[in-house]
C-alpha cells in the first residue's frame, strides 16, 4: 500500500473538515455565543494546519484498492477526532466528545449530553463550559463575554454542529469527498466501491463523480423540503433545519432533550415519519424515480416491498401488544413512529414513556434494531436486503431437501443472485450477528458494578451502538450518561464497526493491506 496517498488524501478531507467548521463558528456569532465562536474558529485553524502538514508528506497519484480501503477507514476516524475538538473545547472530556462525534458521523444519534435548558434544549453543565478553554480564552483574552446571553447558557453552535455532522455522515464524508474533488477519476470509483451505500455497486453514471453528485443533488433537495414542510408546521428554523438534517440521515439528534415529543404534534410526527421512512429507503429508488421517470420502480423492487411489510407487522404487535395507552388513533401514532424510528435506525422519540412499554415491544424493536434500513439507504443494520436473500436461501434448501436433483437458485424479484453475493452476506450476518453478541456481553462487563445496568440495558447498548440507532432501553434509554468511561469508549468503537459494516475495519487488521 502506498501511504503516502493515503496520507494526500487524509489531508484534502482535513481541509475540507476545517472549512465546514466556519458553518456552526456563524451560527454561533448569530446567537452571540463567543465560545462557541471561539471553540469552532480554532478547530477550523487546527484543522487547516494539520490537513497541509499531512498533504506535505502525501503524494497524488492514481488510486488502488488497498489505499481506497485505508482511506475510507482512517476518513472517519480523522472526521470523528476533528468532530469532537468543539466538544472538548467546550468542556466535554476527551472520551465523551469522541462518542458524541462519533455518535454523529456514523449517524448513530447516542449521546452523553444530560442537562438541558428551560426551553427545553441541550446544554453542558455550568461547571463543563464555565472551565472550558474556550469560556477561558473568552473571558481573559478577549471583550466577547459581554456580548453572550445574559439569561441563561445556550450551546446552539455545538447543536448545530453535532446535527450537521449527522448531516454530512448520512449520505457519506467519502461521497461528499468525491462530489467535491475535480481530480478523482479511478481514485473515486476505488472509494465508493469500499464505503458504498451498501450490497449494490451499481454505477449510475459513467462517471462515479457524477454519480455522487446525483446523489447528494436528492439529498439536499429532500433536506431542503422537509426544512421548509417543518417551518411551516410552526417550528423554529433553528429546529426544522436542525431536524431535517437529522430526519433523511437517519440520525436522530434532536437539539431538545425531549426529542420529536417536545413539539407534541401529530403532524410534525407525521412529517418526520415520512422523511425518515425516505431515508431509510435506497437512494438507487430515488434516483429511478426522480432522474429516469420510473415512477412504477417501487412497485417493482422486492426489497421496498419486505420493508413495509415489516414496518406494518412490527406497527400491528407494537399496538395490539405494546402496552401503550390511549385510544386506536393515538396507539398508531406512536406506534408507527417508533417502528420506523427504530427500523431505518434514526432512534428518534414521540413519546417518552416508550421505556416502559412491554416487554413484546421492546424485543420487537430490538429485533428492527438488528434488520436495519434498505440496501442503498442512509439506515444502518444488517439491511432488508440482506434480511430478504437470506430468507430466499432458505427457502432454496427447503427446495432442495424437497427436490434433490432440481437445479435452483435464489431470486430476488428478476433478478438472480450470484454465488459470491449469497456468501459474503451470510458471512457479513453471521459476523454482525457475533459482534452483537459479543458486545453485550462486553457491555454486561464494564457495567458490572452499575447495579441498573440489566440484561436488556447490555441487549440493547449493543444493538443501538452496532446498529448506528442511538437510544435503548434502561439505563440507556434516553442517553448514555450513566455508562462507564470504558463503556462509552466501547460504544464508539461498536458505531464506528458498525457504520463501515464491519469488513473494511476487520481488514485494516490484515498486515497485507499494509505491504506494498
Amino acid at each position: 500500500m502506498k501511504s503516502k496517498l493515503v496520507l494526500h488524501n487524509l489531508g484534502v478531507l482535513a481541509i475540507i473538515l476545517g472549512v465546514l467548521m466556519l458553518i456552526p463558528a456563524l451560527v454561533s456569532v448569530l446567537y452571540r455565543e463567543p465560545s462557541g465562536f471561539v471553540a469552532f474558529s480554532l478547530t477550523y485553524l487546527v484543522a487547516v494546519a494539520l490537513g497541509l502538514v499531512i498533504r506535505r508528506f502525501g503524494i497524488r497519484e492514481e488510486m488502488g484498492h488497498k489505499e481506497a480501503v485505508a482511506t475510507v477507514a482512517l476518513a472517519w476516524i480523522l472526521a470523528a477526532s476533528l468532530g469532537a475538538l468543539p466538544y472538548v473545547l467546550l468542556g466535554l472530556p476527551p472520551v465523551d466528545a469522541l462518542f458524541e462525534s462519533m455518535s454523529g458521523f456514523t449517524t448513530a444519534g447516542a449521546t452523553i449530553l444530560t442537562d438541558f435548558n428551560t426551553q427545553g434544549y441541550w446544554v453542558l453543565g455550568d461547571e463543563q463550559l464555565g472551565s472550558s478553554l474556550a469560556r477561558t480564552f473568552v473571558d481573559n483574552h478577549t471583550g466577547l463575554s459581554t456580548l453572550a446571553h445574559a439569561s441563561e447558557e445556550t450551546i446552539y453552535g455545538l447543536l448545530f454542529w453535532r446535527s450537521f455532522t449527522q448531516f454530512l455522515g448520512g449520505m457519506g464524508i467519502i461521497l461528499l469527498f468525491i462530489a467535491i474533488l475535480p481530480h478523482l477519476g479511478v481514485a473515486g470509483r476505488e472509494l465508493y466501491s469500499v464505503e458504498g451505500l451498501g450490497l449494490t455497486k451499481e454505477a449510475l453514471t459513467p462517471r462515479v463523480k457524477n454519480t455522487a453528485k446525483i446523489f447528494w443533488s436528492i439529498y439536499l433537495a429532500l433536506v431542503g423540503l422537509q426544512a421548509l414542510i417543518l417551518v411551516a408546521l410552526d417550528l423554529p428554523l433553528y429546529d426544522a433545519v436542525c431536524t431535517a438534517f437529522t430526519s433523511l440521515a437517519t440520525g436522530g439528534f434532536s437539539p431538545r432533550a425531549d426529542s420529536i415529543a417536545a413539539y407534541n404534534s401529530s403532524l410534525v410526527d407525521a412529517v418526520v415519519c415520512i422523511f425518515l421512512l425516505i431515508g431509510g429507503t435506497s437512494f438507487l429508488l430515488h434516483y429511478r424515480i426522480l432522474f429516469r421517470k420510473e415512477f412504477s420502480s417501487p412497485l417493482r423492487d422486492t426489497e421496498l416491498k419486505f420493508y413495509i411489510f415489516i414496518i406494518i407487522v412490527s406497527t400491528s404487535i407494537l399496538m395490539l401488544w405494546g402496552g401503550i395507552d390511549g385510544d386506536v388513533s393515538t396507539r398508531f401514532r406512536f406506534s408507527v413512529f417508533q417502528a420506523a424510528s427504530i427500523m431505518t435506525t434514526t432512534g428518534y422519540v414521540n413519546n417518552l414513556s416508550y421505556d416502559s412499554w412491554s416487554l413484546a415491544s421492546k424485543l420487537a424493536l430490538i429485533m428492527l434494531m438488528l434488520i436495519g434500513g434498505s440496501t442503498g439507504s442512509t439506515g444502518g443494520g444488517i439491511k432488508v436486503g440482506r434480511i430478504l436473500i437470506i430468507l430466499k436461501h432458505v427457502h432454496k434448501e427447503l427446495l432442495r431437501v424437497l427436490h434433490p436433483h432440481a437445479v435452483t437458485t435464489v431470486n430476488v424479484g428478476e433478478t438472480i443472485v450470484p454465488e459470491h453475493i449469497l456468501r459474503s452476506v451470510q458471512v457479513y450476518t453471521l459476523l454482525y450477528l457475533m459482534i452483537f453478541i459479543g458486545g453485550t456481553l462486553v457491555f454486561a462487563i464494564t457495567e458490572a458494578g452499575n447495579s441498573s445496568f440489566d440484561a436488556i440495558s447490555a441487549v440493547s447498548a449493543s444493538a443501538c451502538t452496532l446498529g448506528v440507532i442511538g437510544p435503548g432501553y434502561g439505563v440507556v434509554a434516553i442517553d448514555f450518561g450513566q455508562i462507564s468511561l470504558a463503556g462509552r469508549g466501547f460504544g464508539t468503537f461498536l458505531m464506528y464497526v458498525g457504520r463501515l459494516e464491519i469488513i473494511t475495519v476487520l481488514v485494516l487488521l490484515v498486515p497485507d493491506l499494509w505491504k506494498r
